[in-house]
């Protein structure tokens, strides 16, 4: 599922939700007192399908926090005081085994997918043929690298979603870029440097933008 439809899931559920309690079906604010954890736990799985390494950490710890809250609730000791000490051990247990160097992901599909929830992606295009893909960044970021890719001679077109996080994009010197958008107190900023050339059509990436308290930059 794409982060654009993970974003729209989550306001339907919601929305639906407080809706039925203003209609006195469900009282959907004592469901939610009560089951919140949940919350944390299903962001902590759609850290893990990420598979990236920042993702997989941050998903086991959200799974390990949300897991302890909602125990917290069926059991009379109170878990939430092993809280901080657990969470400095899940710390340390990362720093003692991650490695100390990681290159950026990179690939040659003609498409790109990143989506981060809470952590960070990186990703490098180094496709022949690229036509575009999305990202998605809700209270995290992602760095996208084009610059090693062949924009498609039909152009390429990418779709950005920030909520409270922020995207930015290295693009070729031989490309136009177009952006388009949606701000919603946000906004986003083309830094790219215009490359003319006489009698030459240069391929065109288009960047659809959806910002909501967040940003995109692109730069060459």
């Amino acid at each position: 599922m794409s982060g654009k439809n993970w974003i729209g899931l989550f306001f339907l559920l919601f929305g639906l939700g407080f809706l039925l309690q203003q209609t006195d079906v469900l009282d959907f604010s004592s469901v939610l007192f009560m089951w919140w954890p949940l919350i944390l736990i299903i962001i902590g799985v759609i850290q893990l399908v990420n598979r990236s390494h920042s993702s997989v950490v941050s998903g086991l710890l959200f799974i390990l926090i949300g897991g302890l809250f909602l125990m917290n609730q069926w059991v009379d000791d109170n878990l939430v005081a092993y809280l901080w000490p657990l969470i400095l051990i899940f710390i340390g247990l990362t720093f003692i085994f991650s490695q100390v160097k990681r290159e950026k992901p990179s690939h040659s599909n003609q498409s790109i997918q990143a989506f981060s929830l809470f952590s960070g992606t990186e990703v490098r295009s180094r496709s022949k043929k690229f036509e575009g893909g999305s990202a998605t960044a809700i209270f995290g970021g992602s760095e996208i690298d084009l610059r090693d890719a062949i924009i498609s001679d039909a152009g390429a077109t990418l779709d950005l979603s920030t909520i409270f996080g922020g995207i930015t994009i290295y693009v070729p010197r031989n490309v136009q870029v177009e952006v388009t958008g949606i701000p919603i107190f946000g906004g986003w900023e083309n830094k790219t440097r215009e490359h003319v050339v006489d009698n030459e059509e240069l391929p065109i990436l288009r960047v659809n933008c959806l910002t909501v308290f967040g940003g995109v930059e692109i730069n060459n």
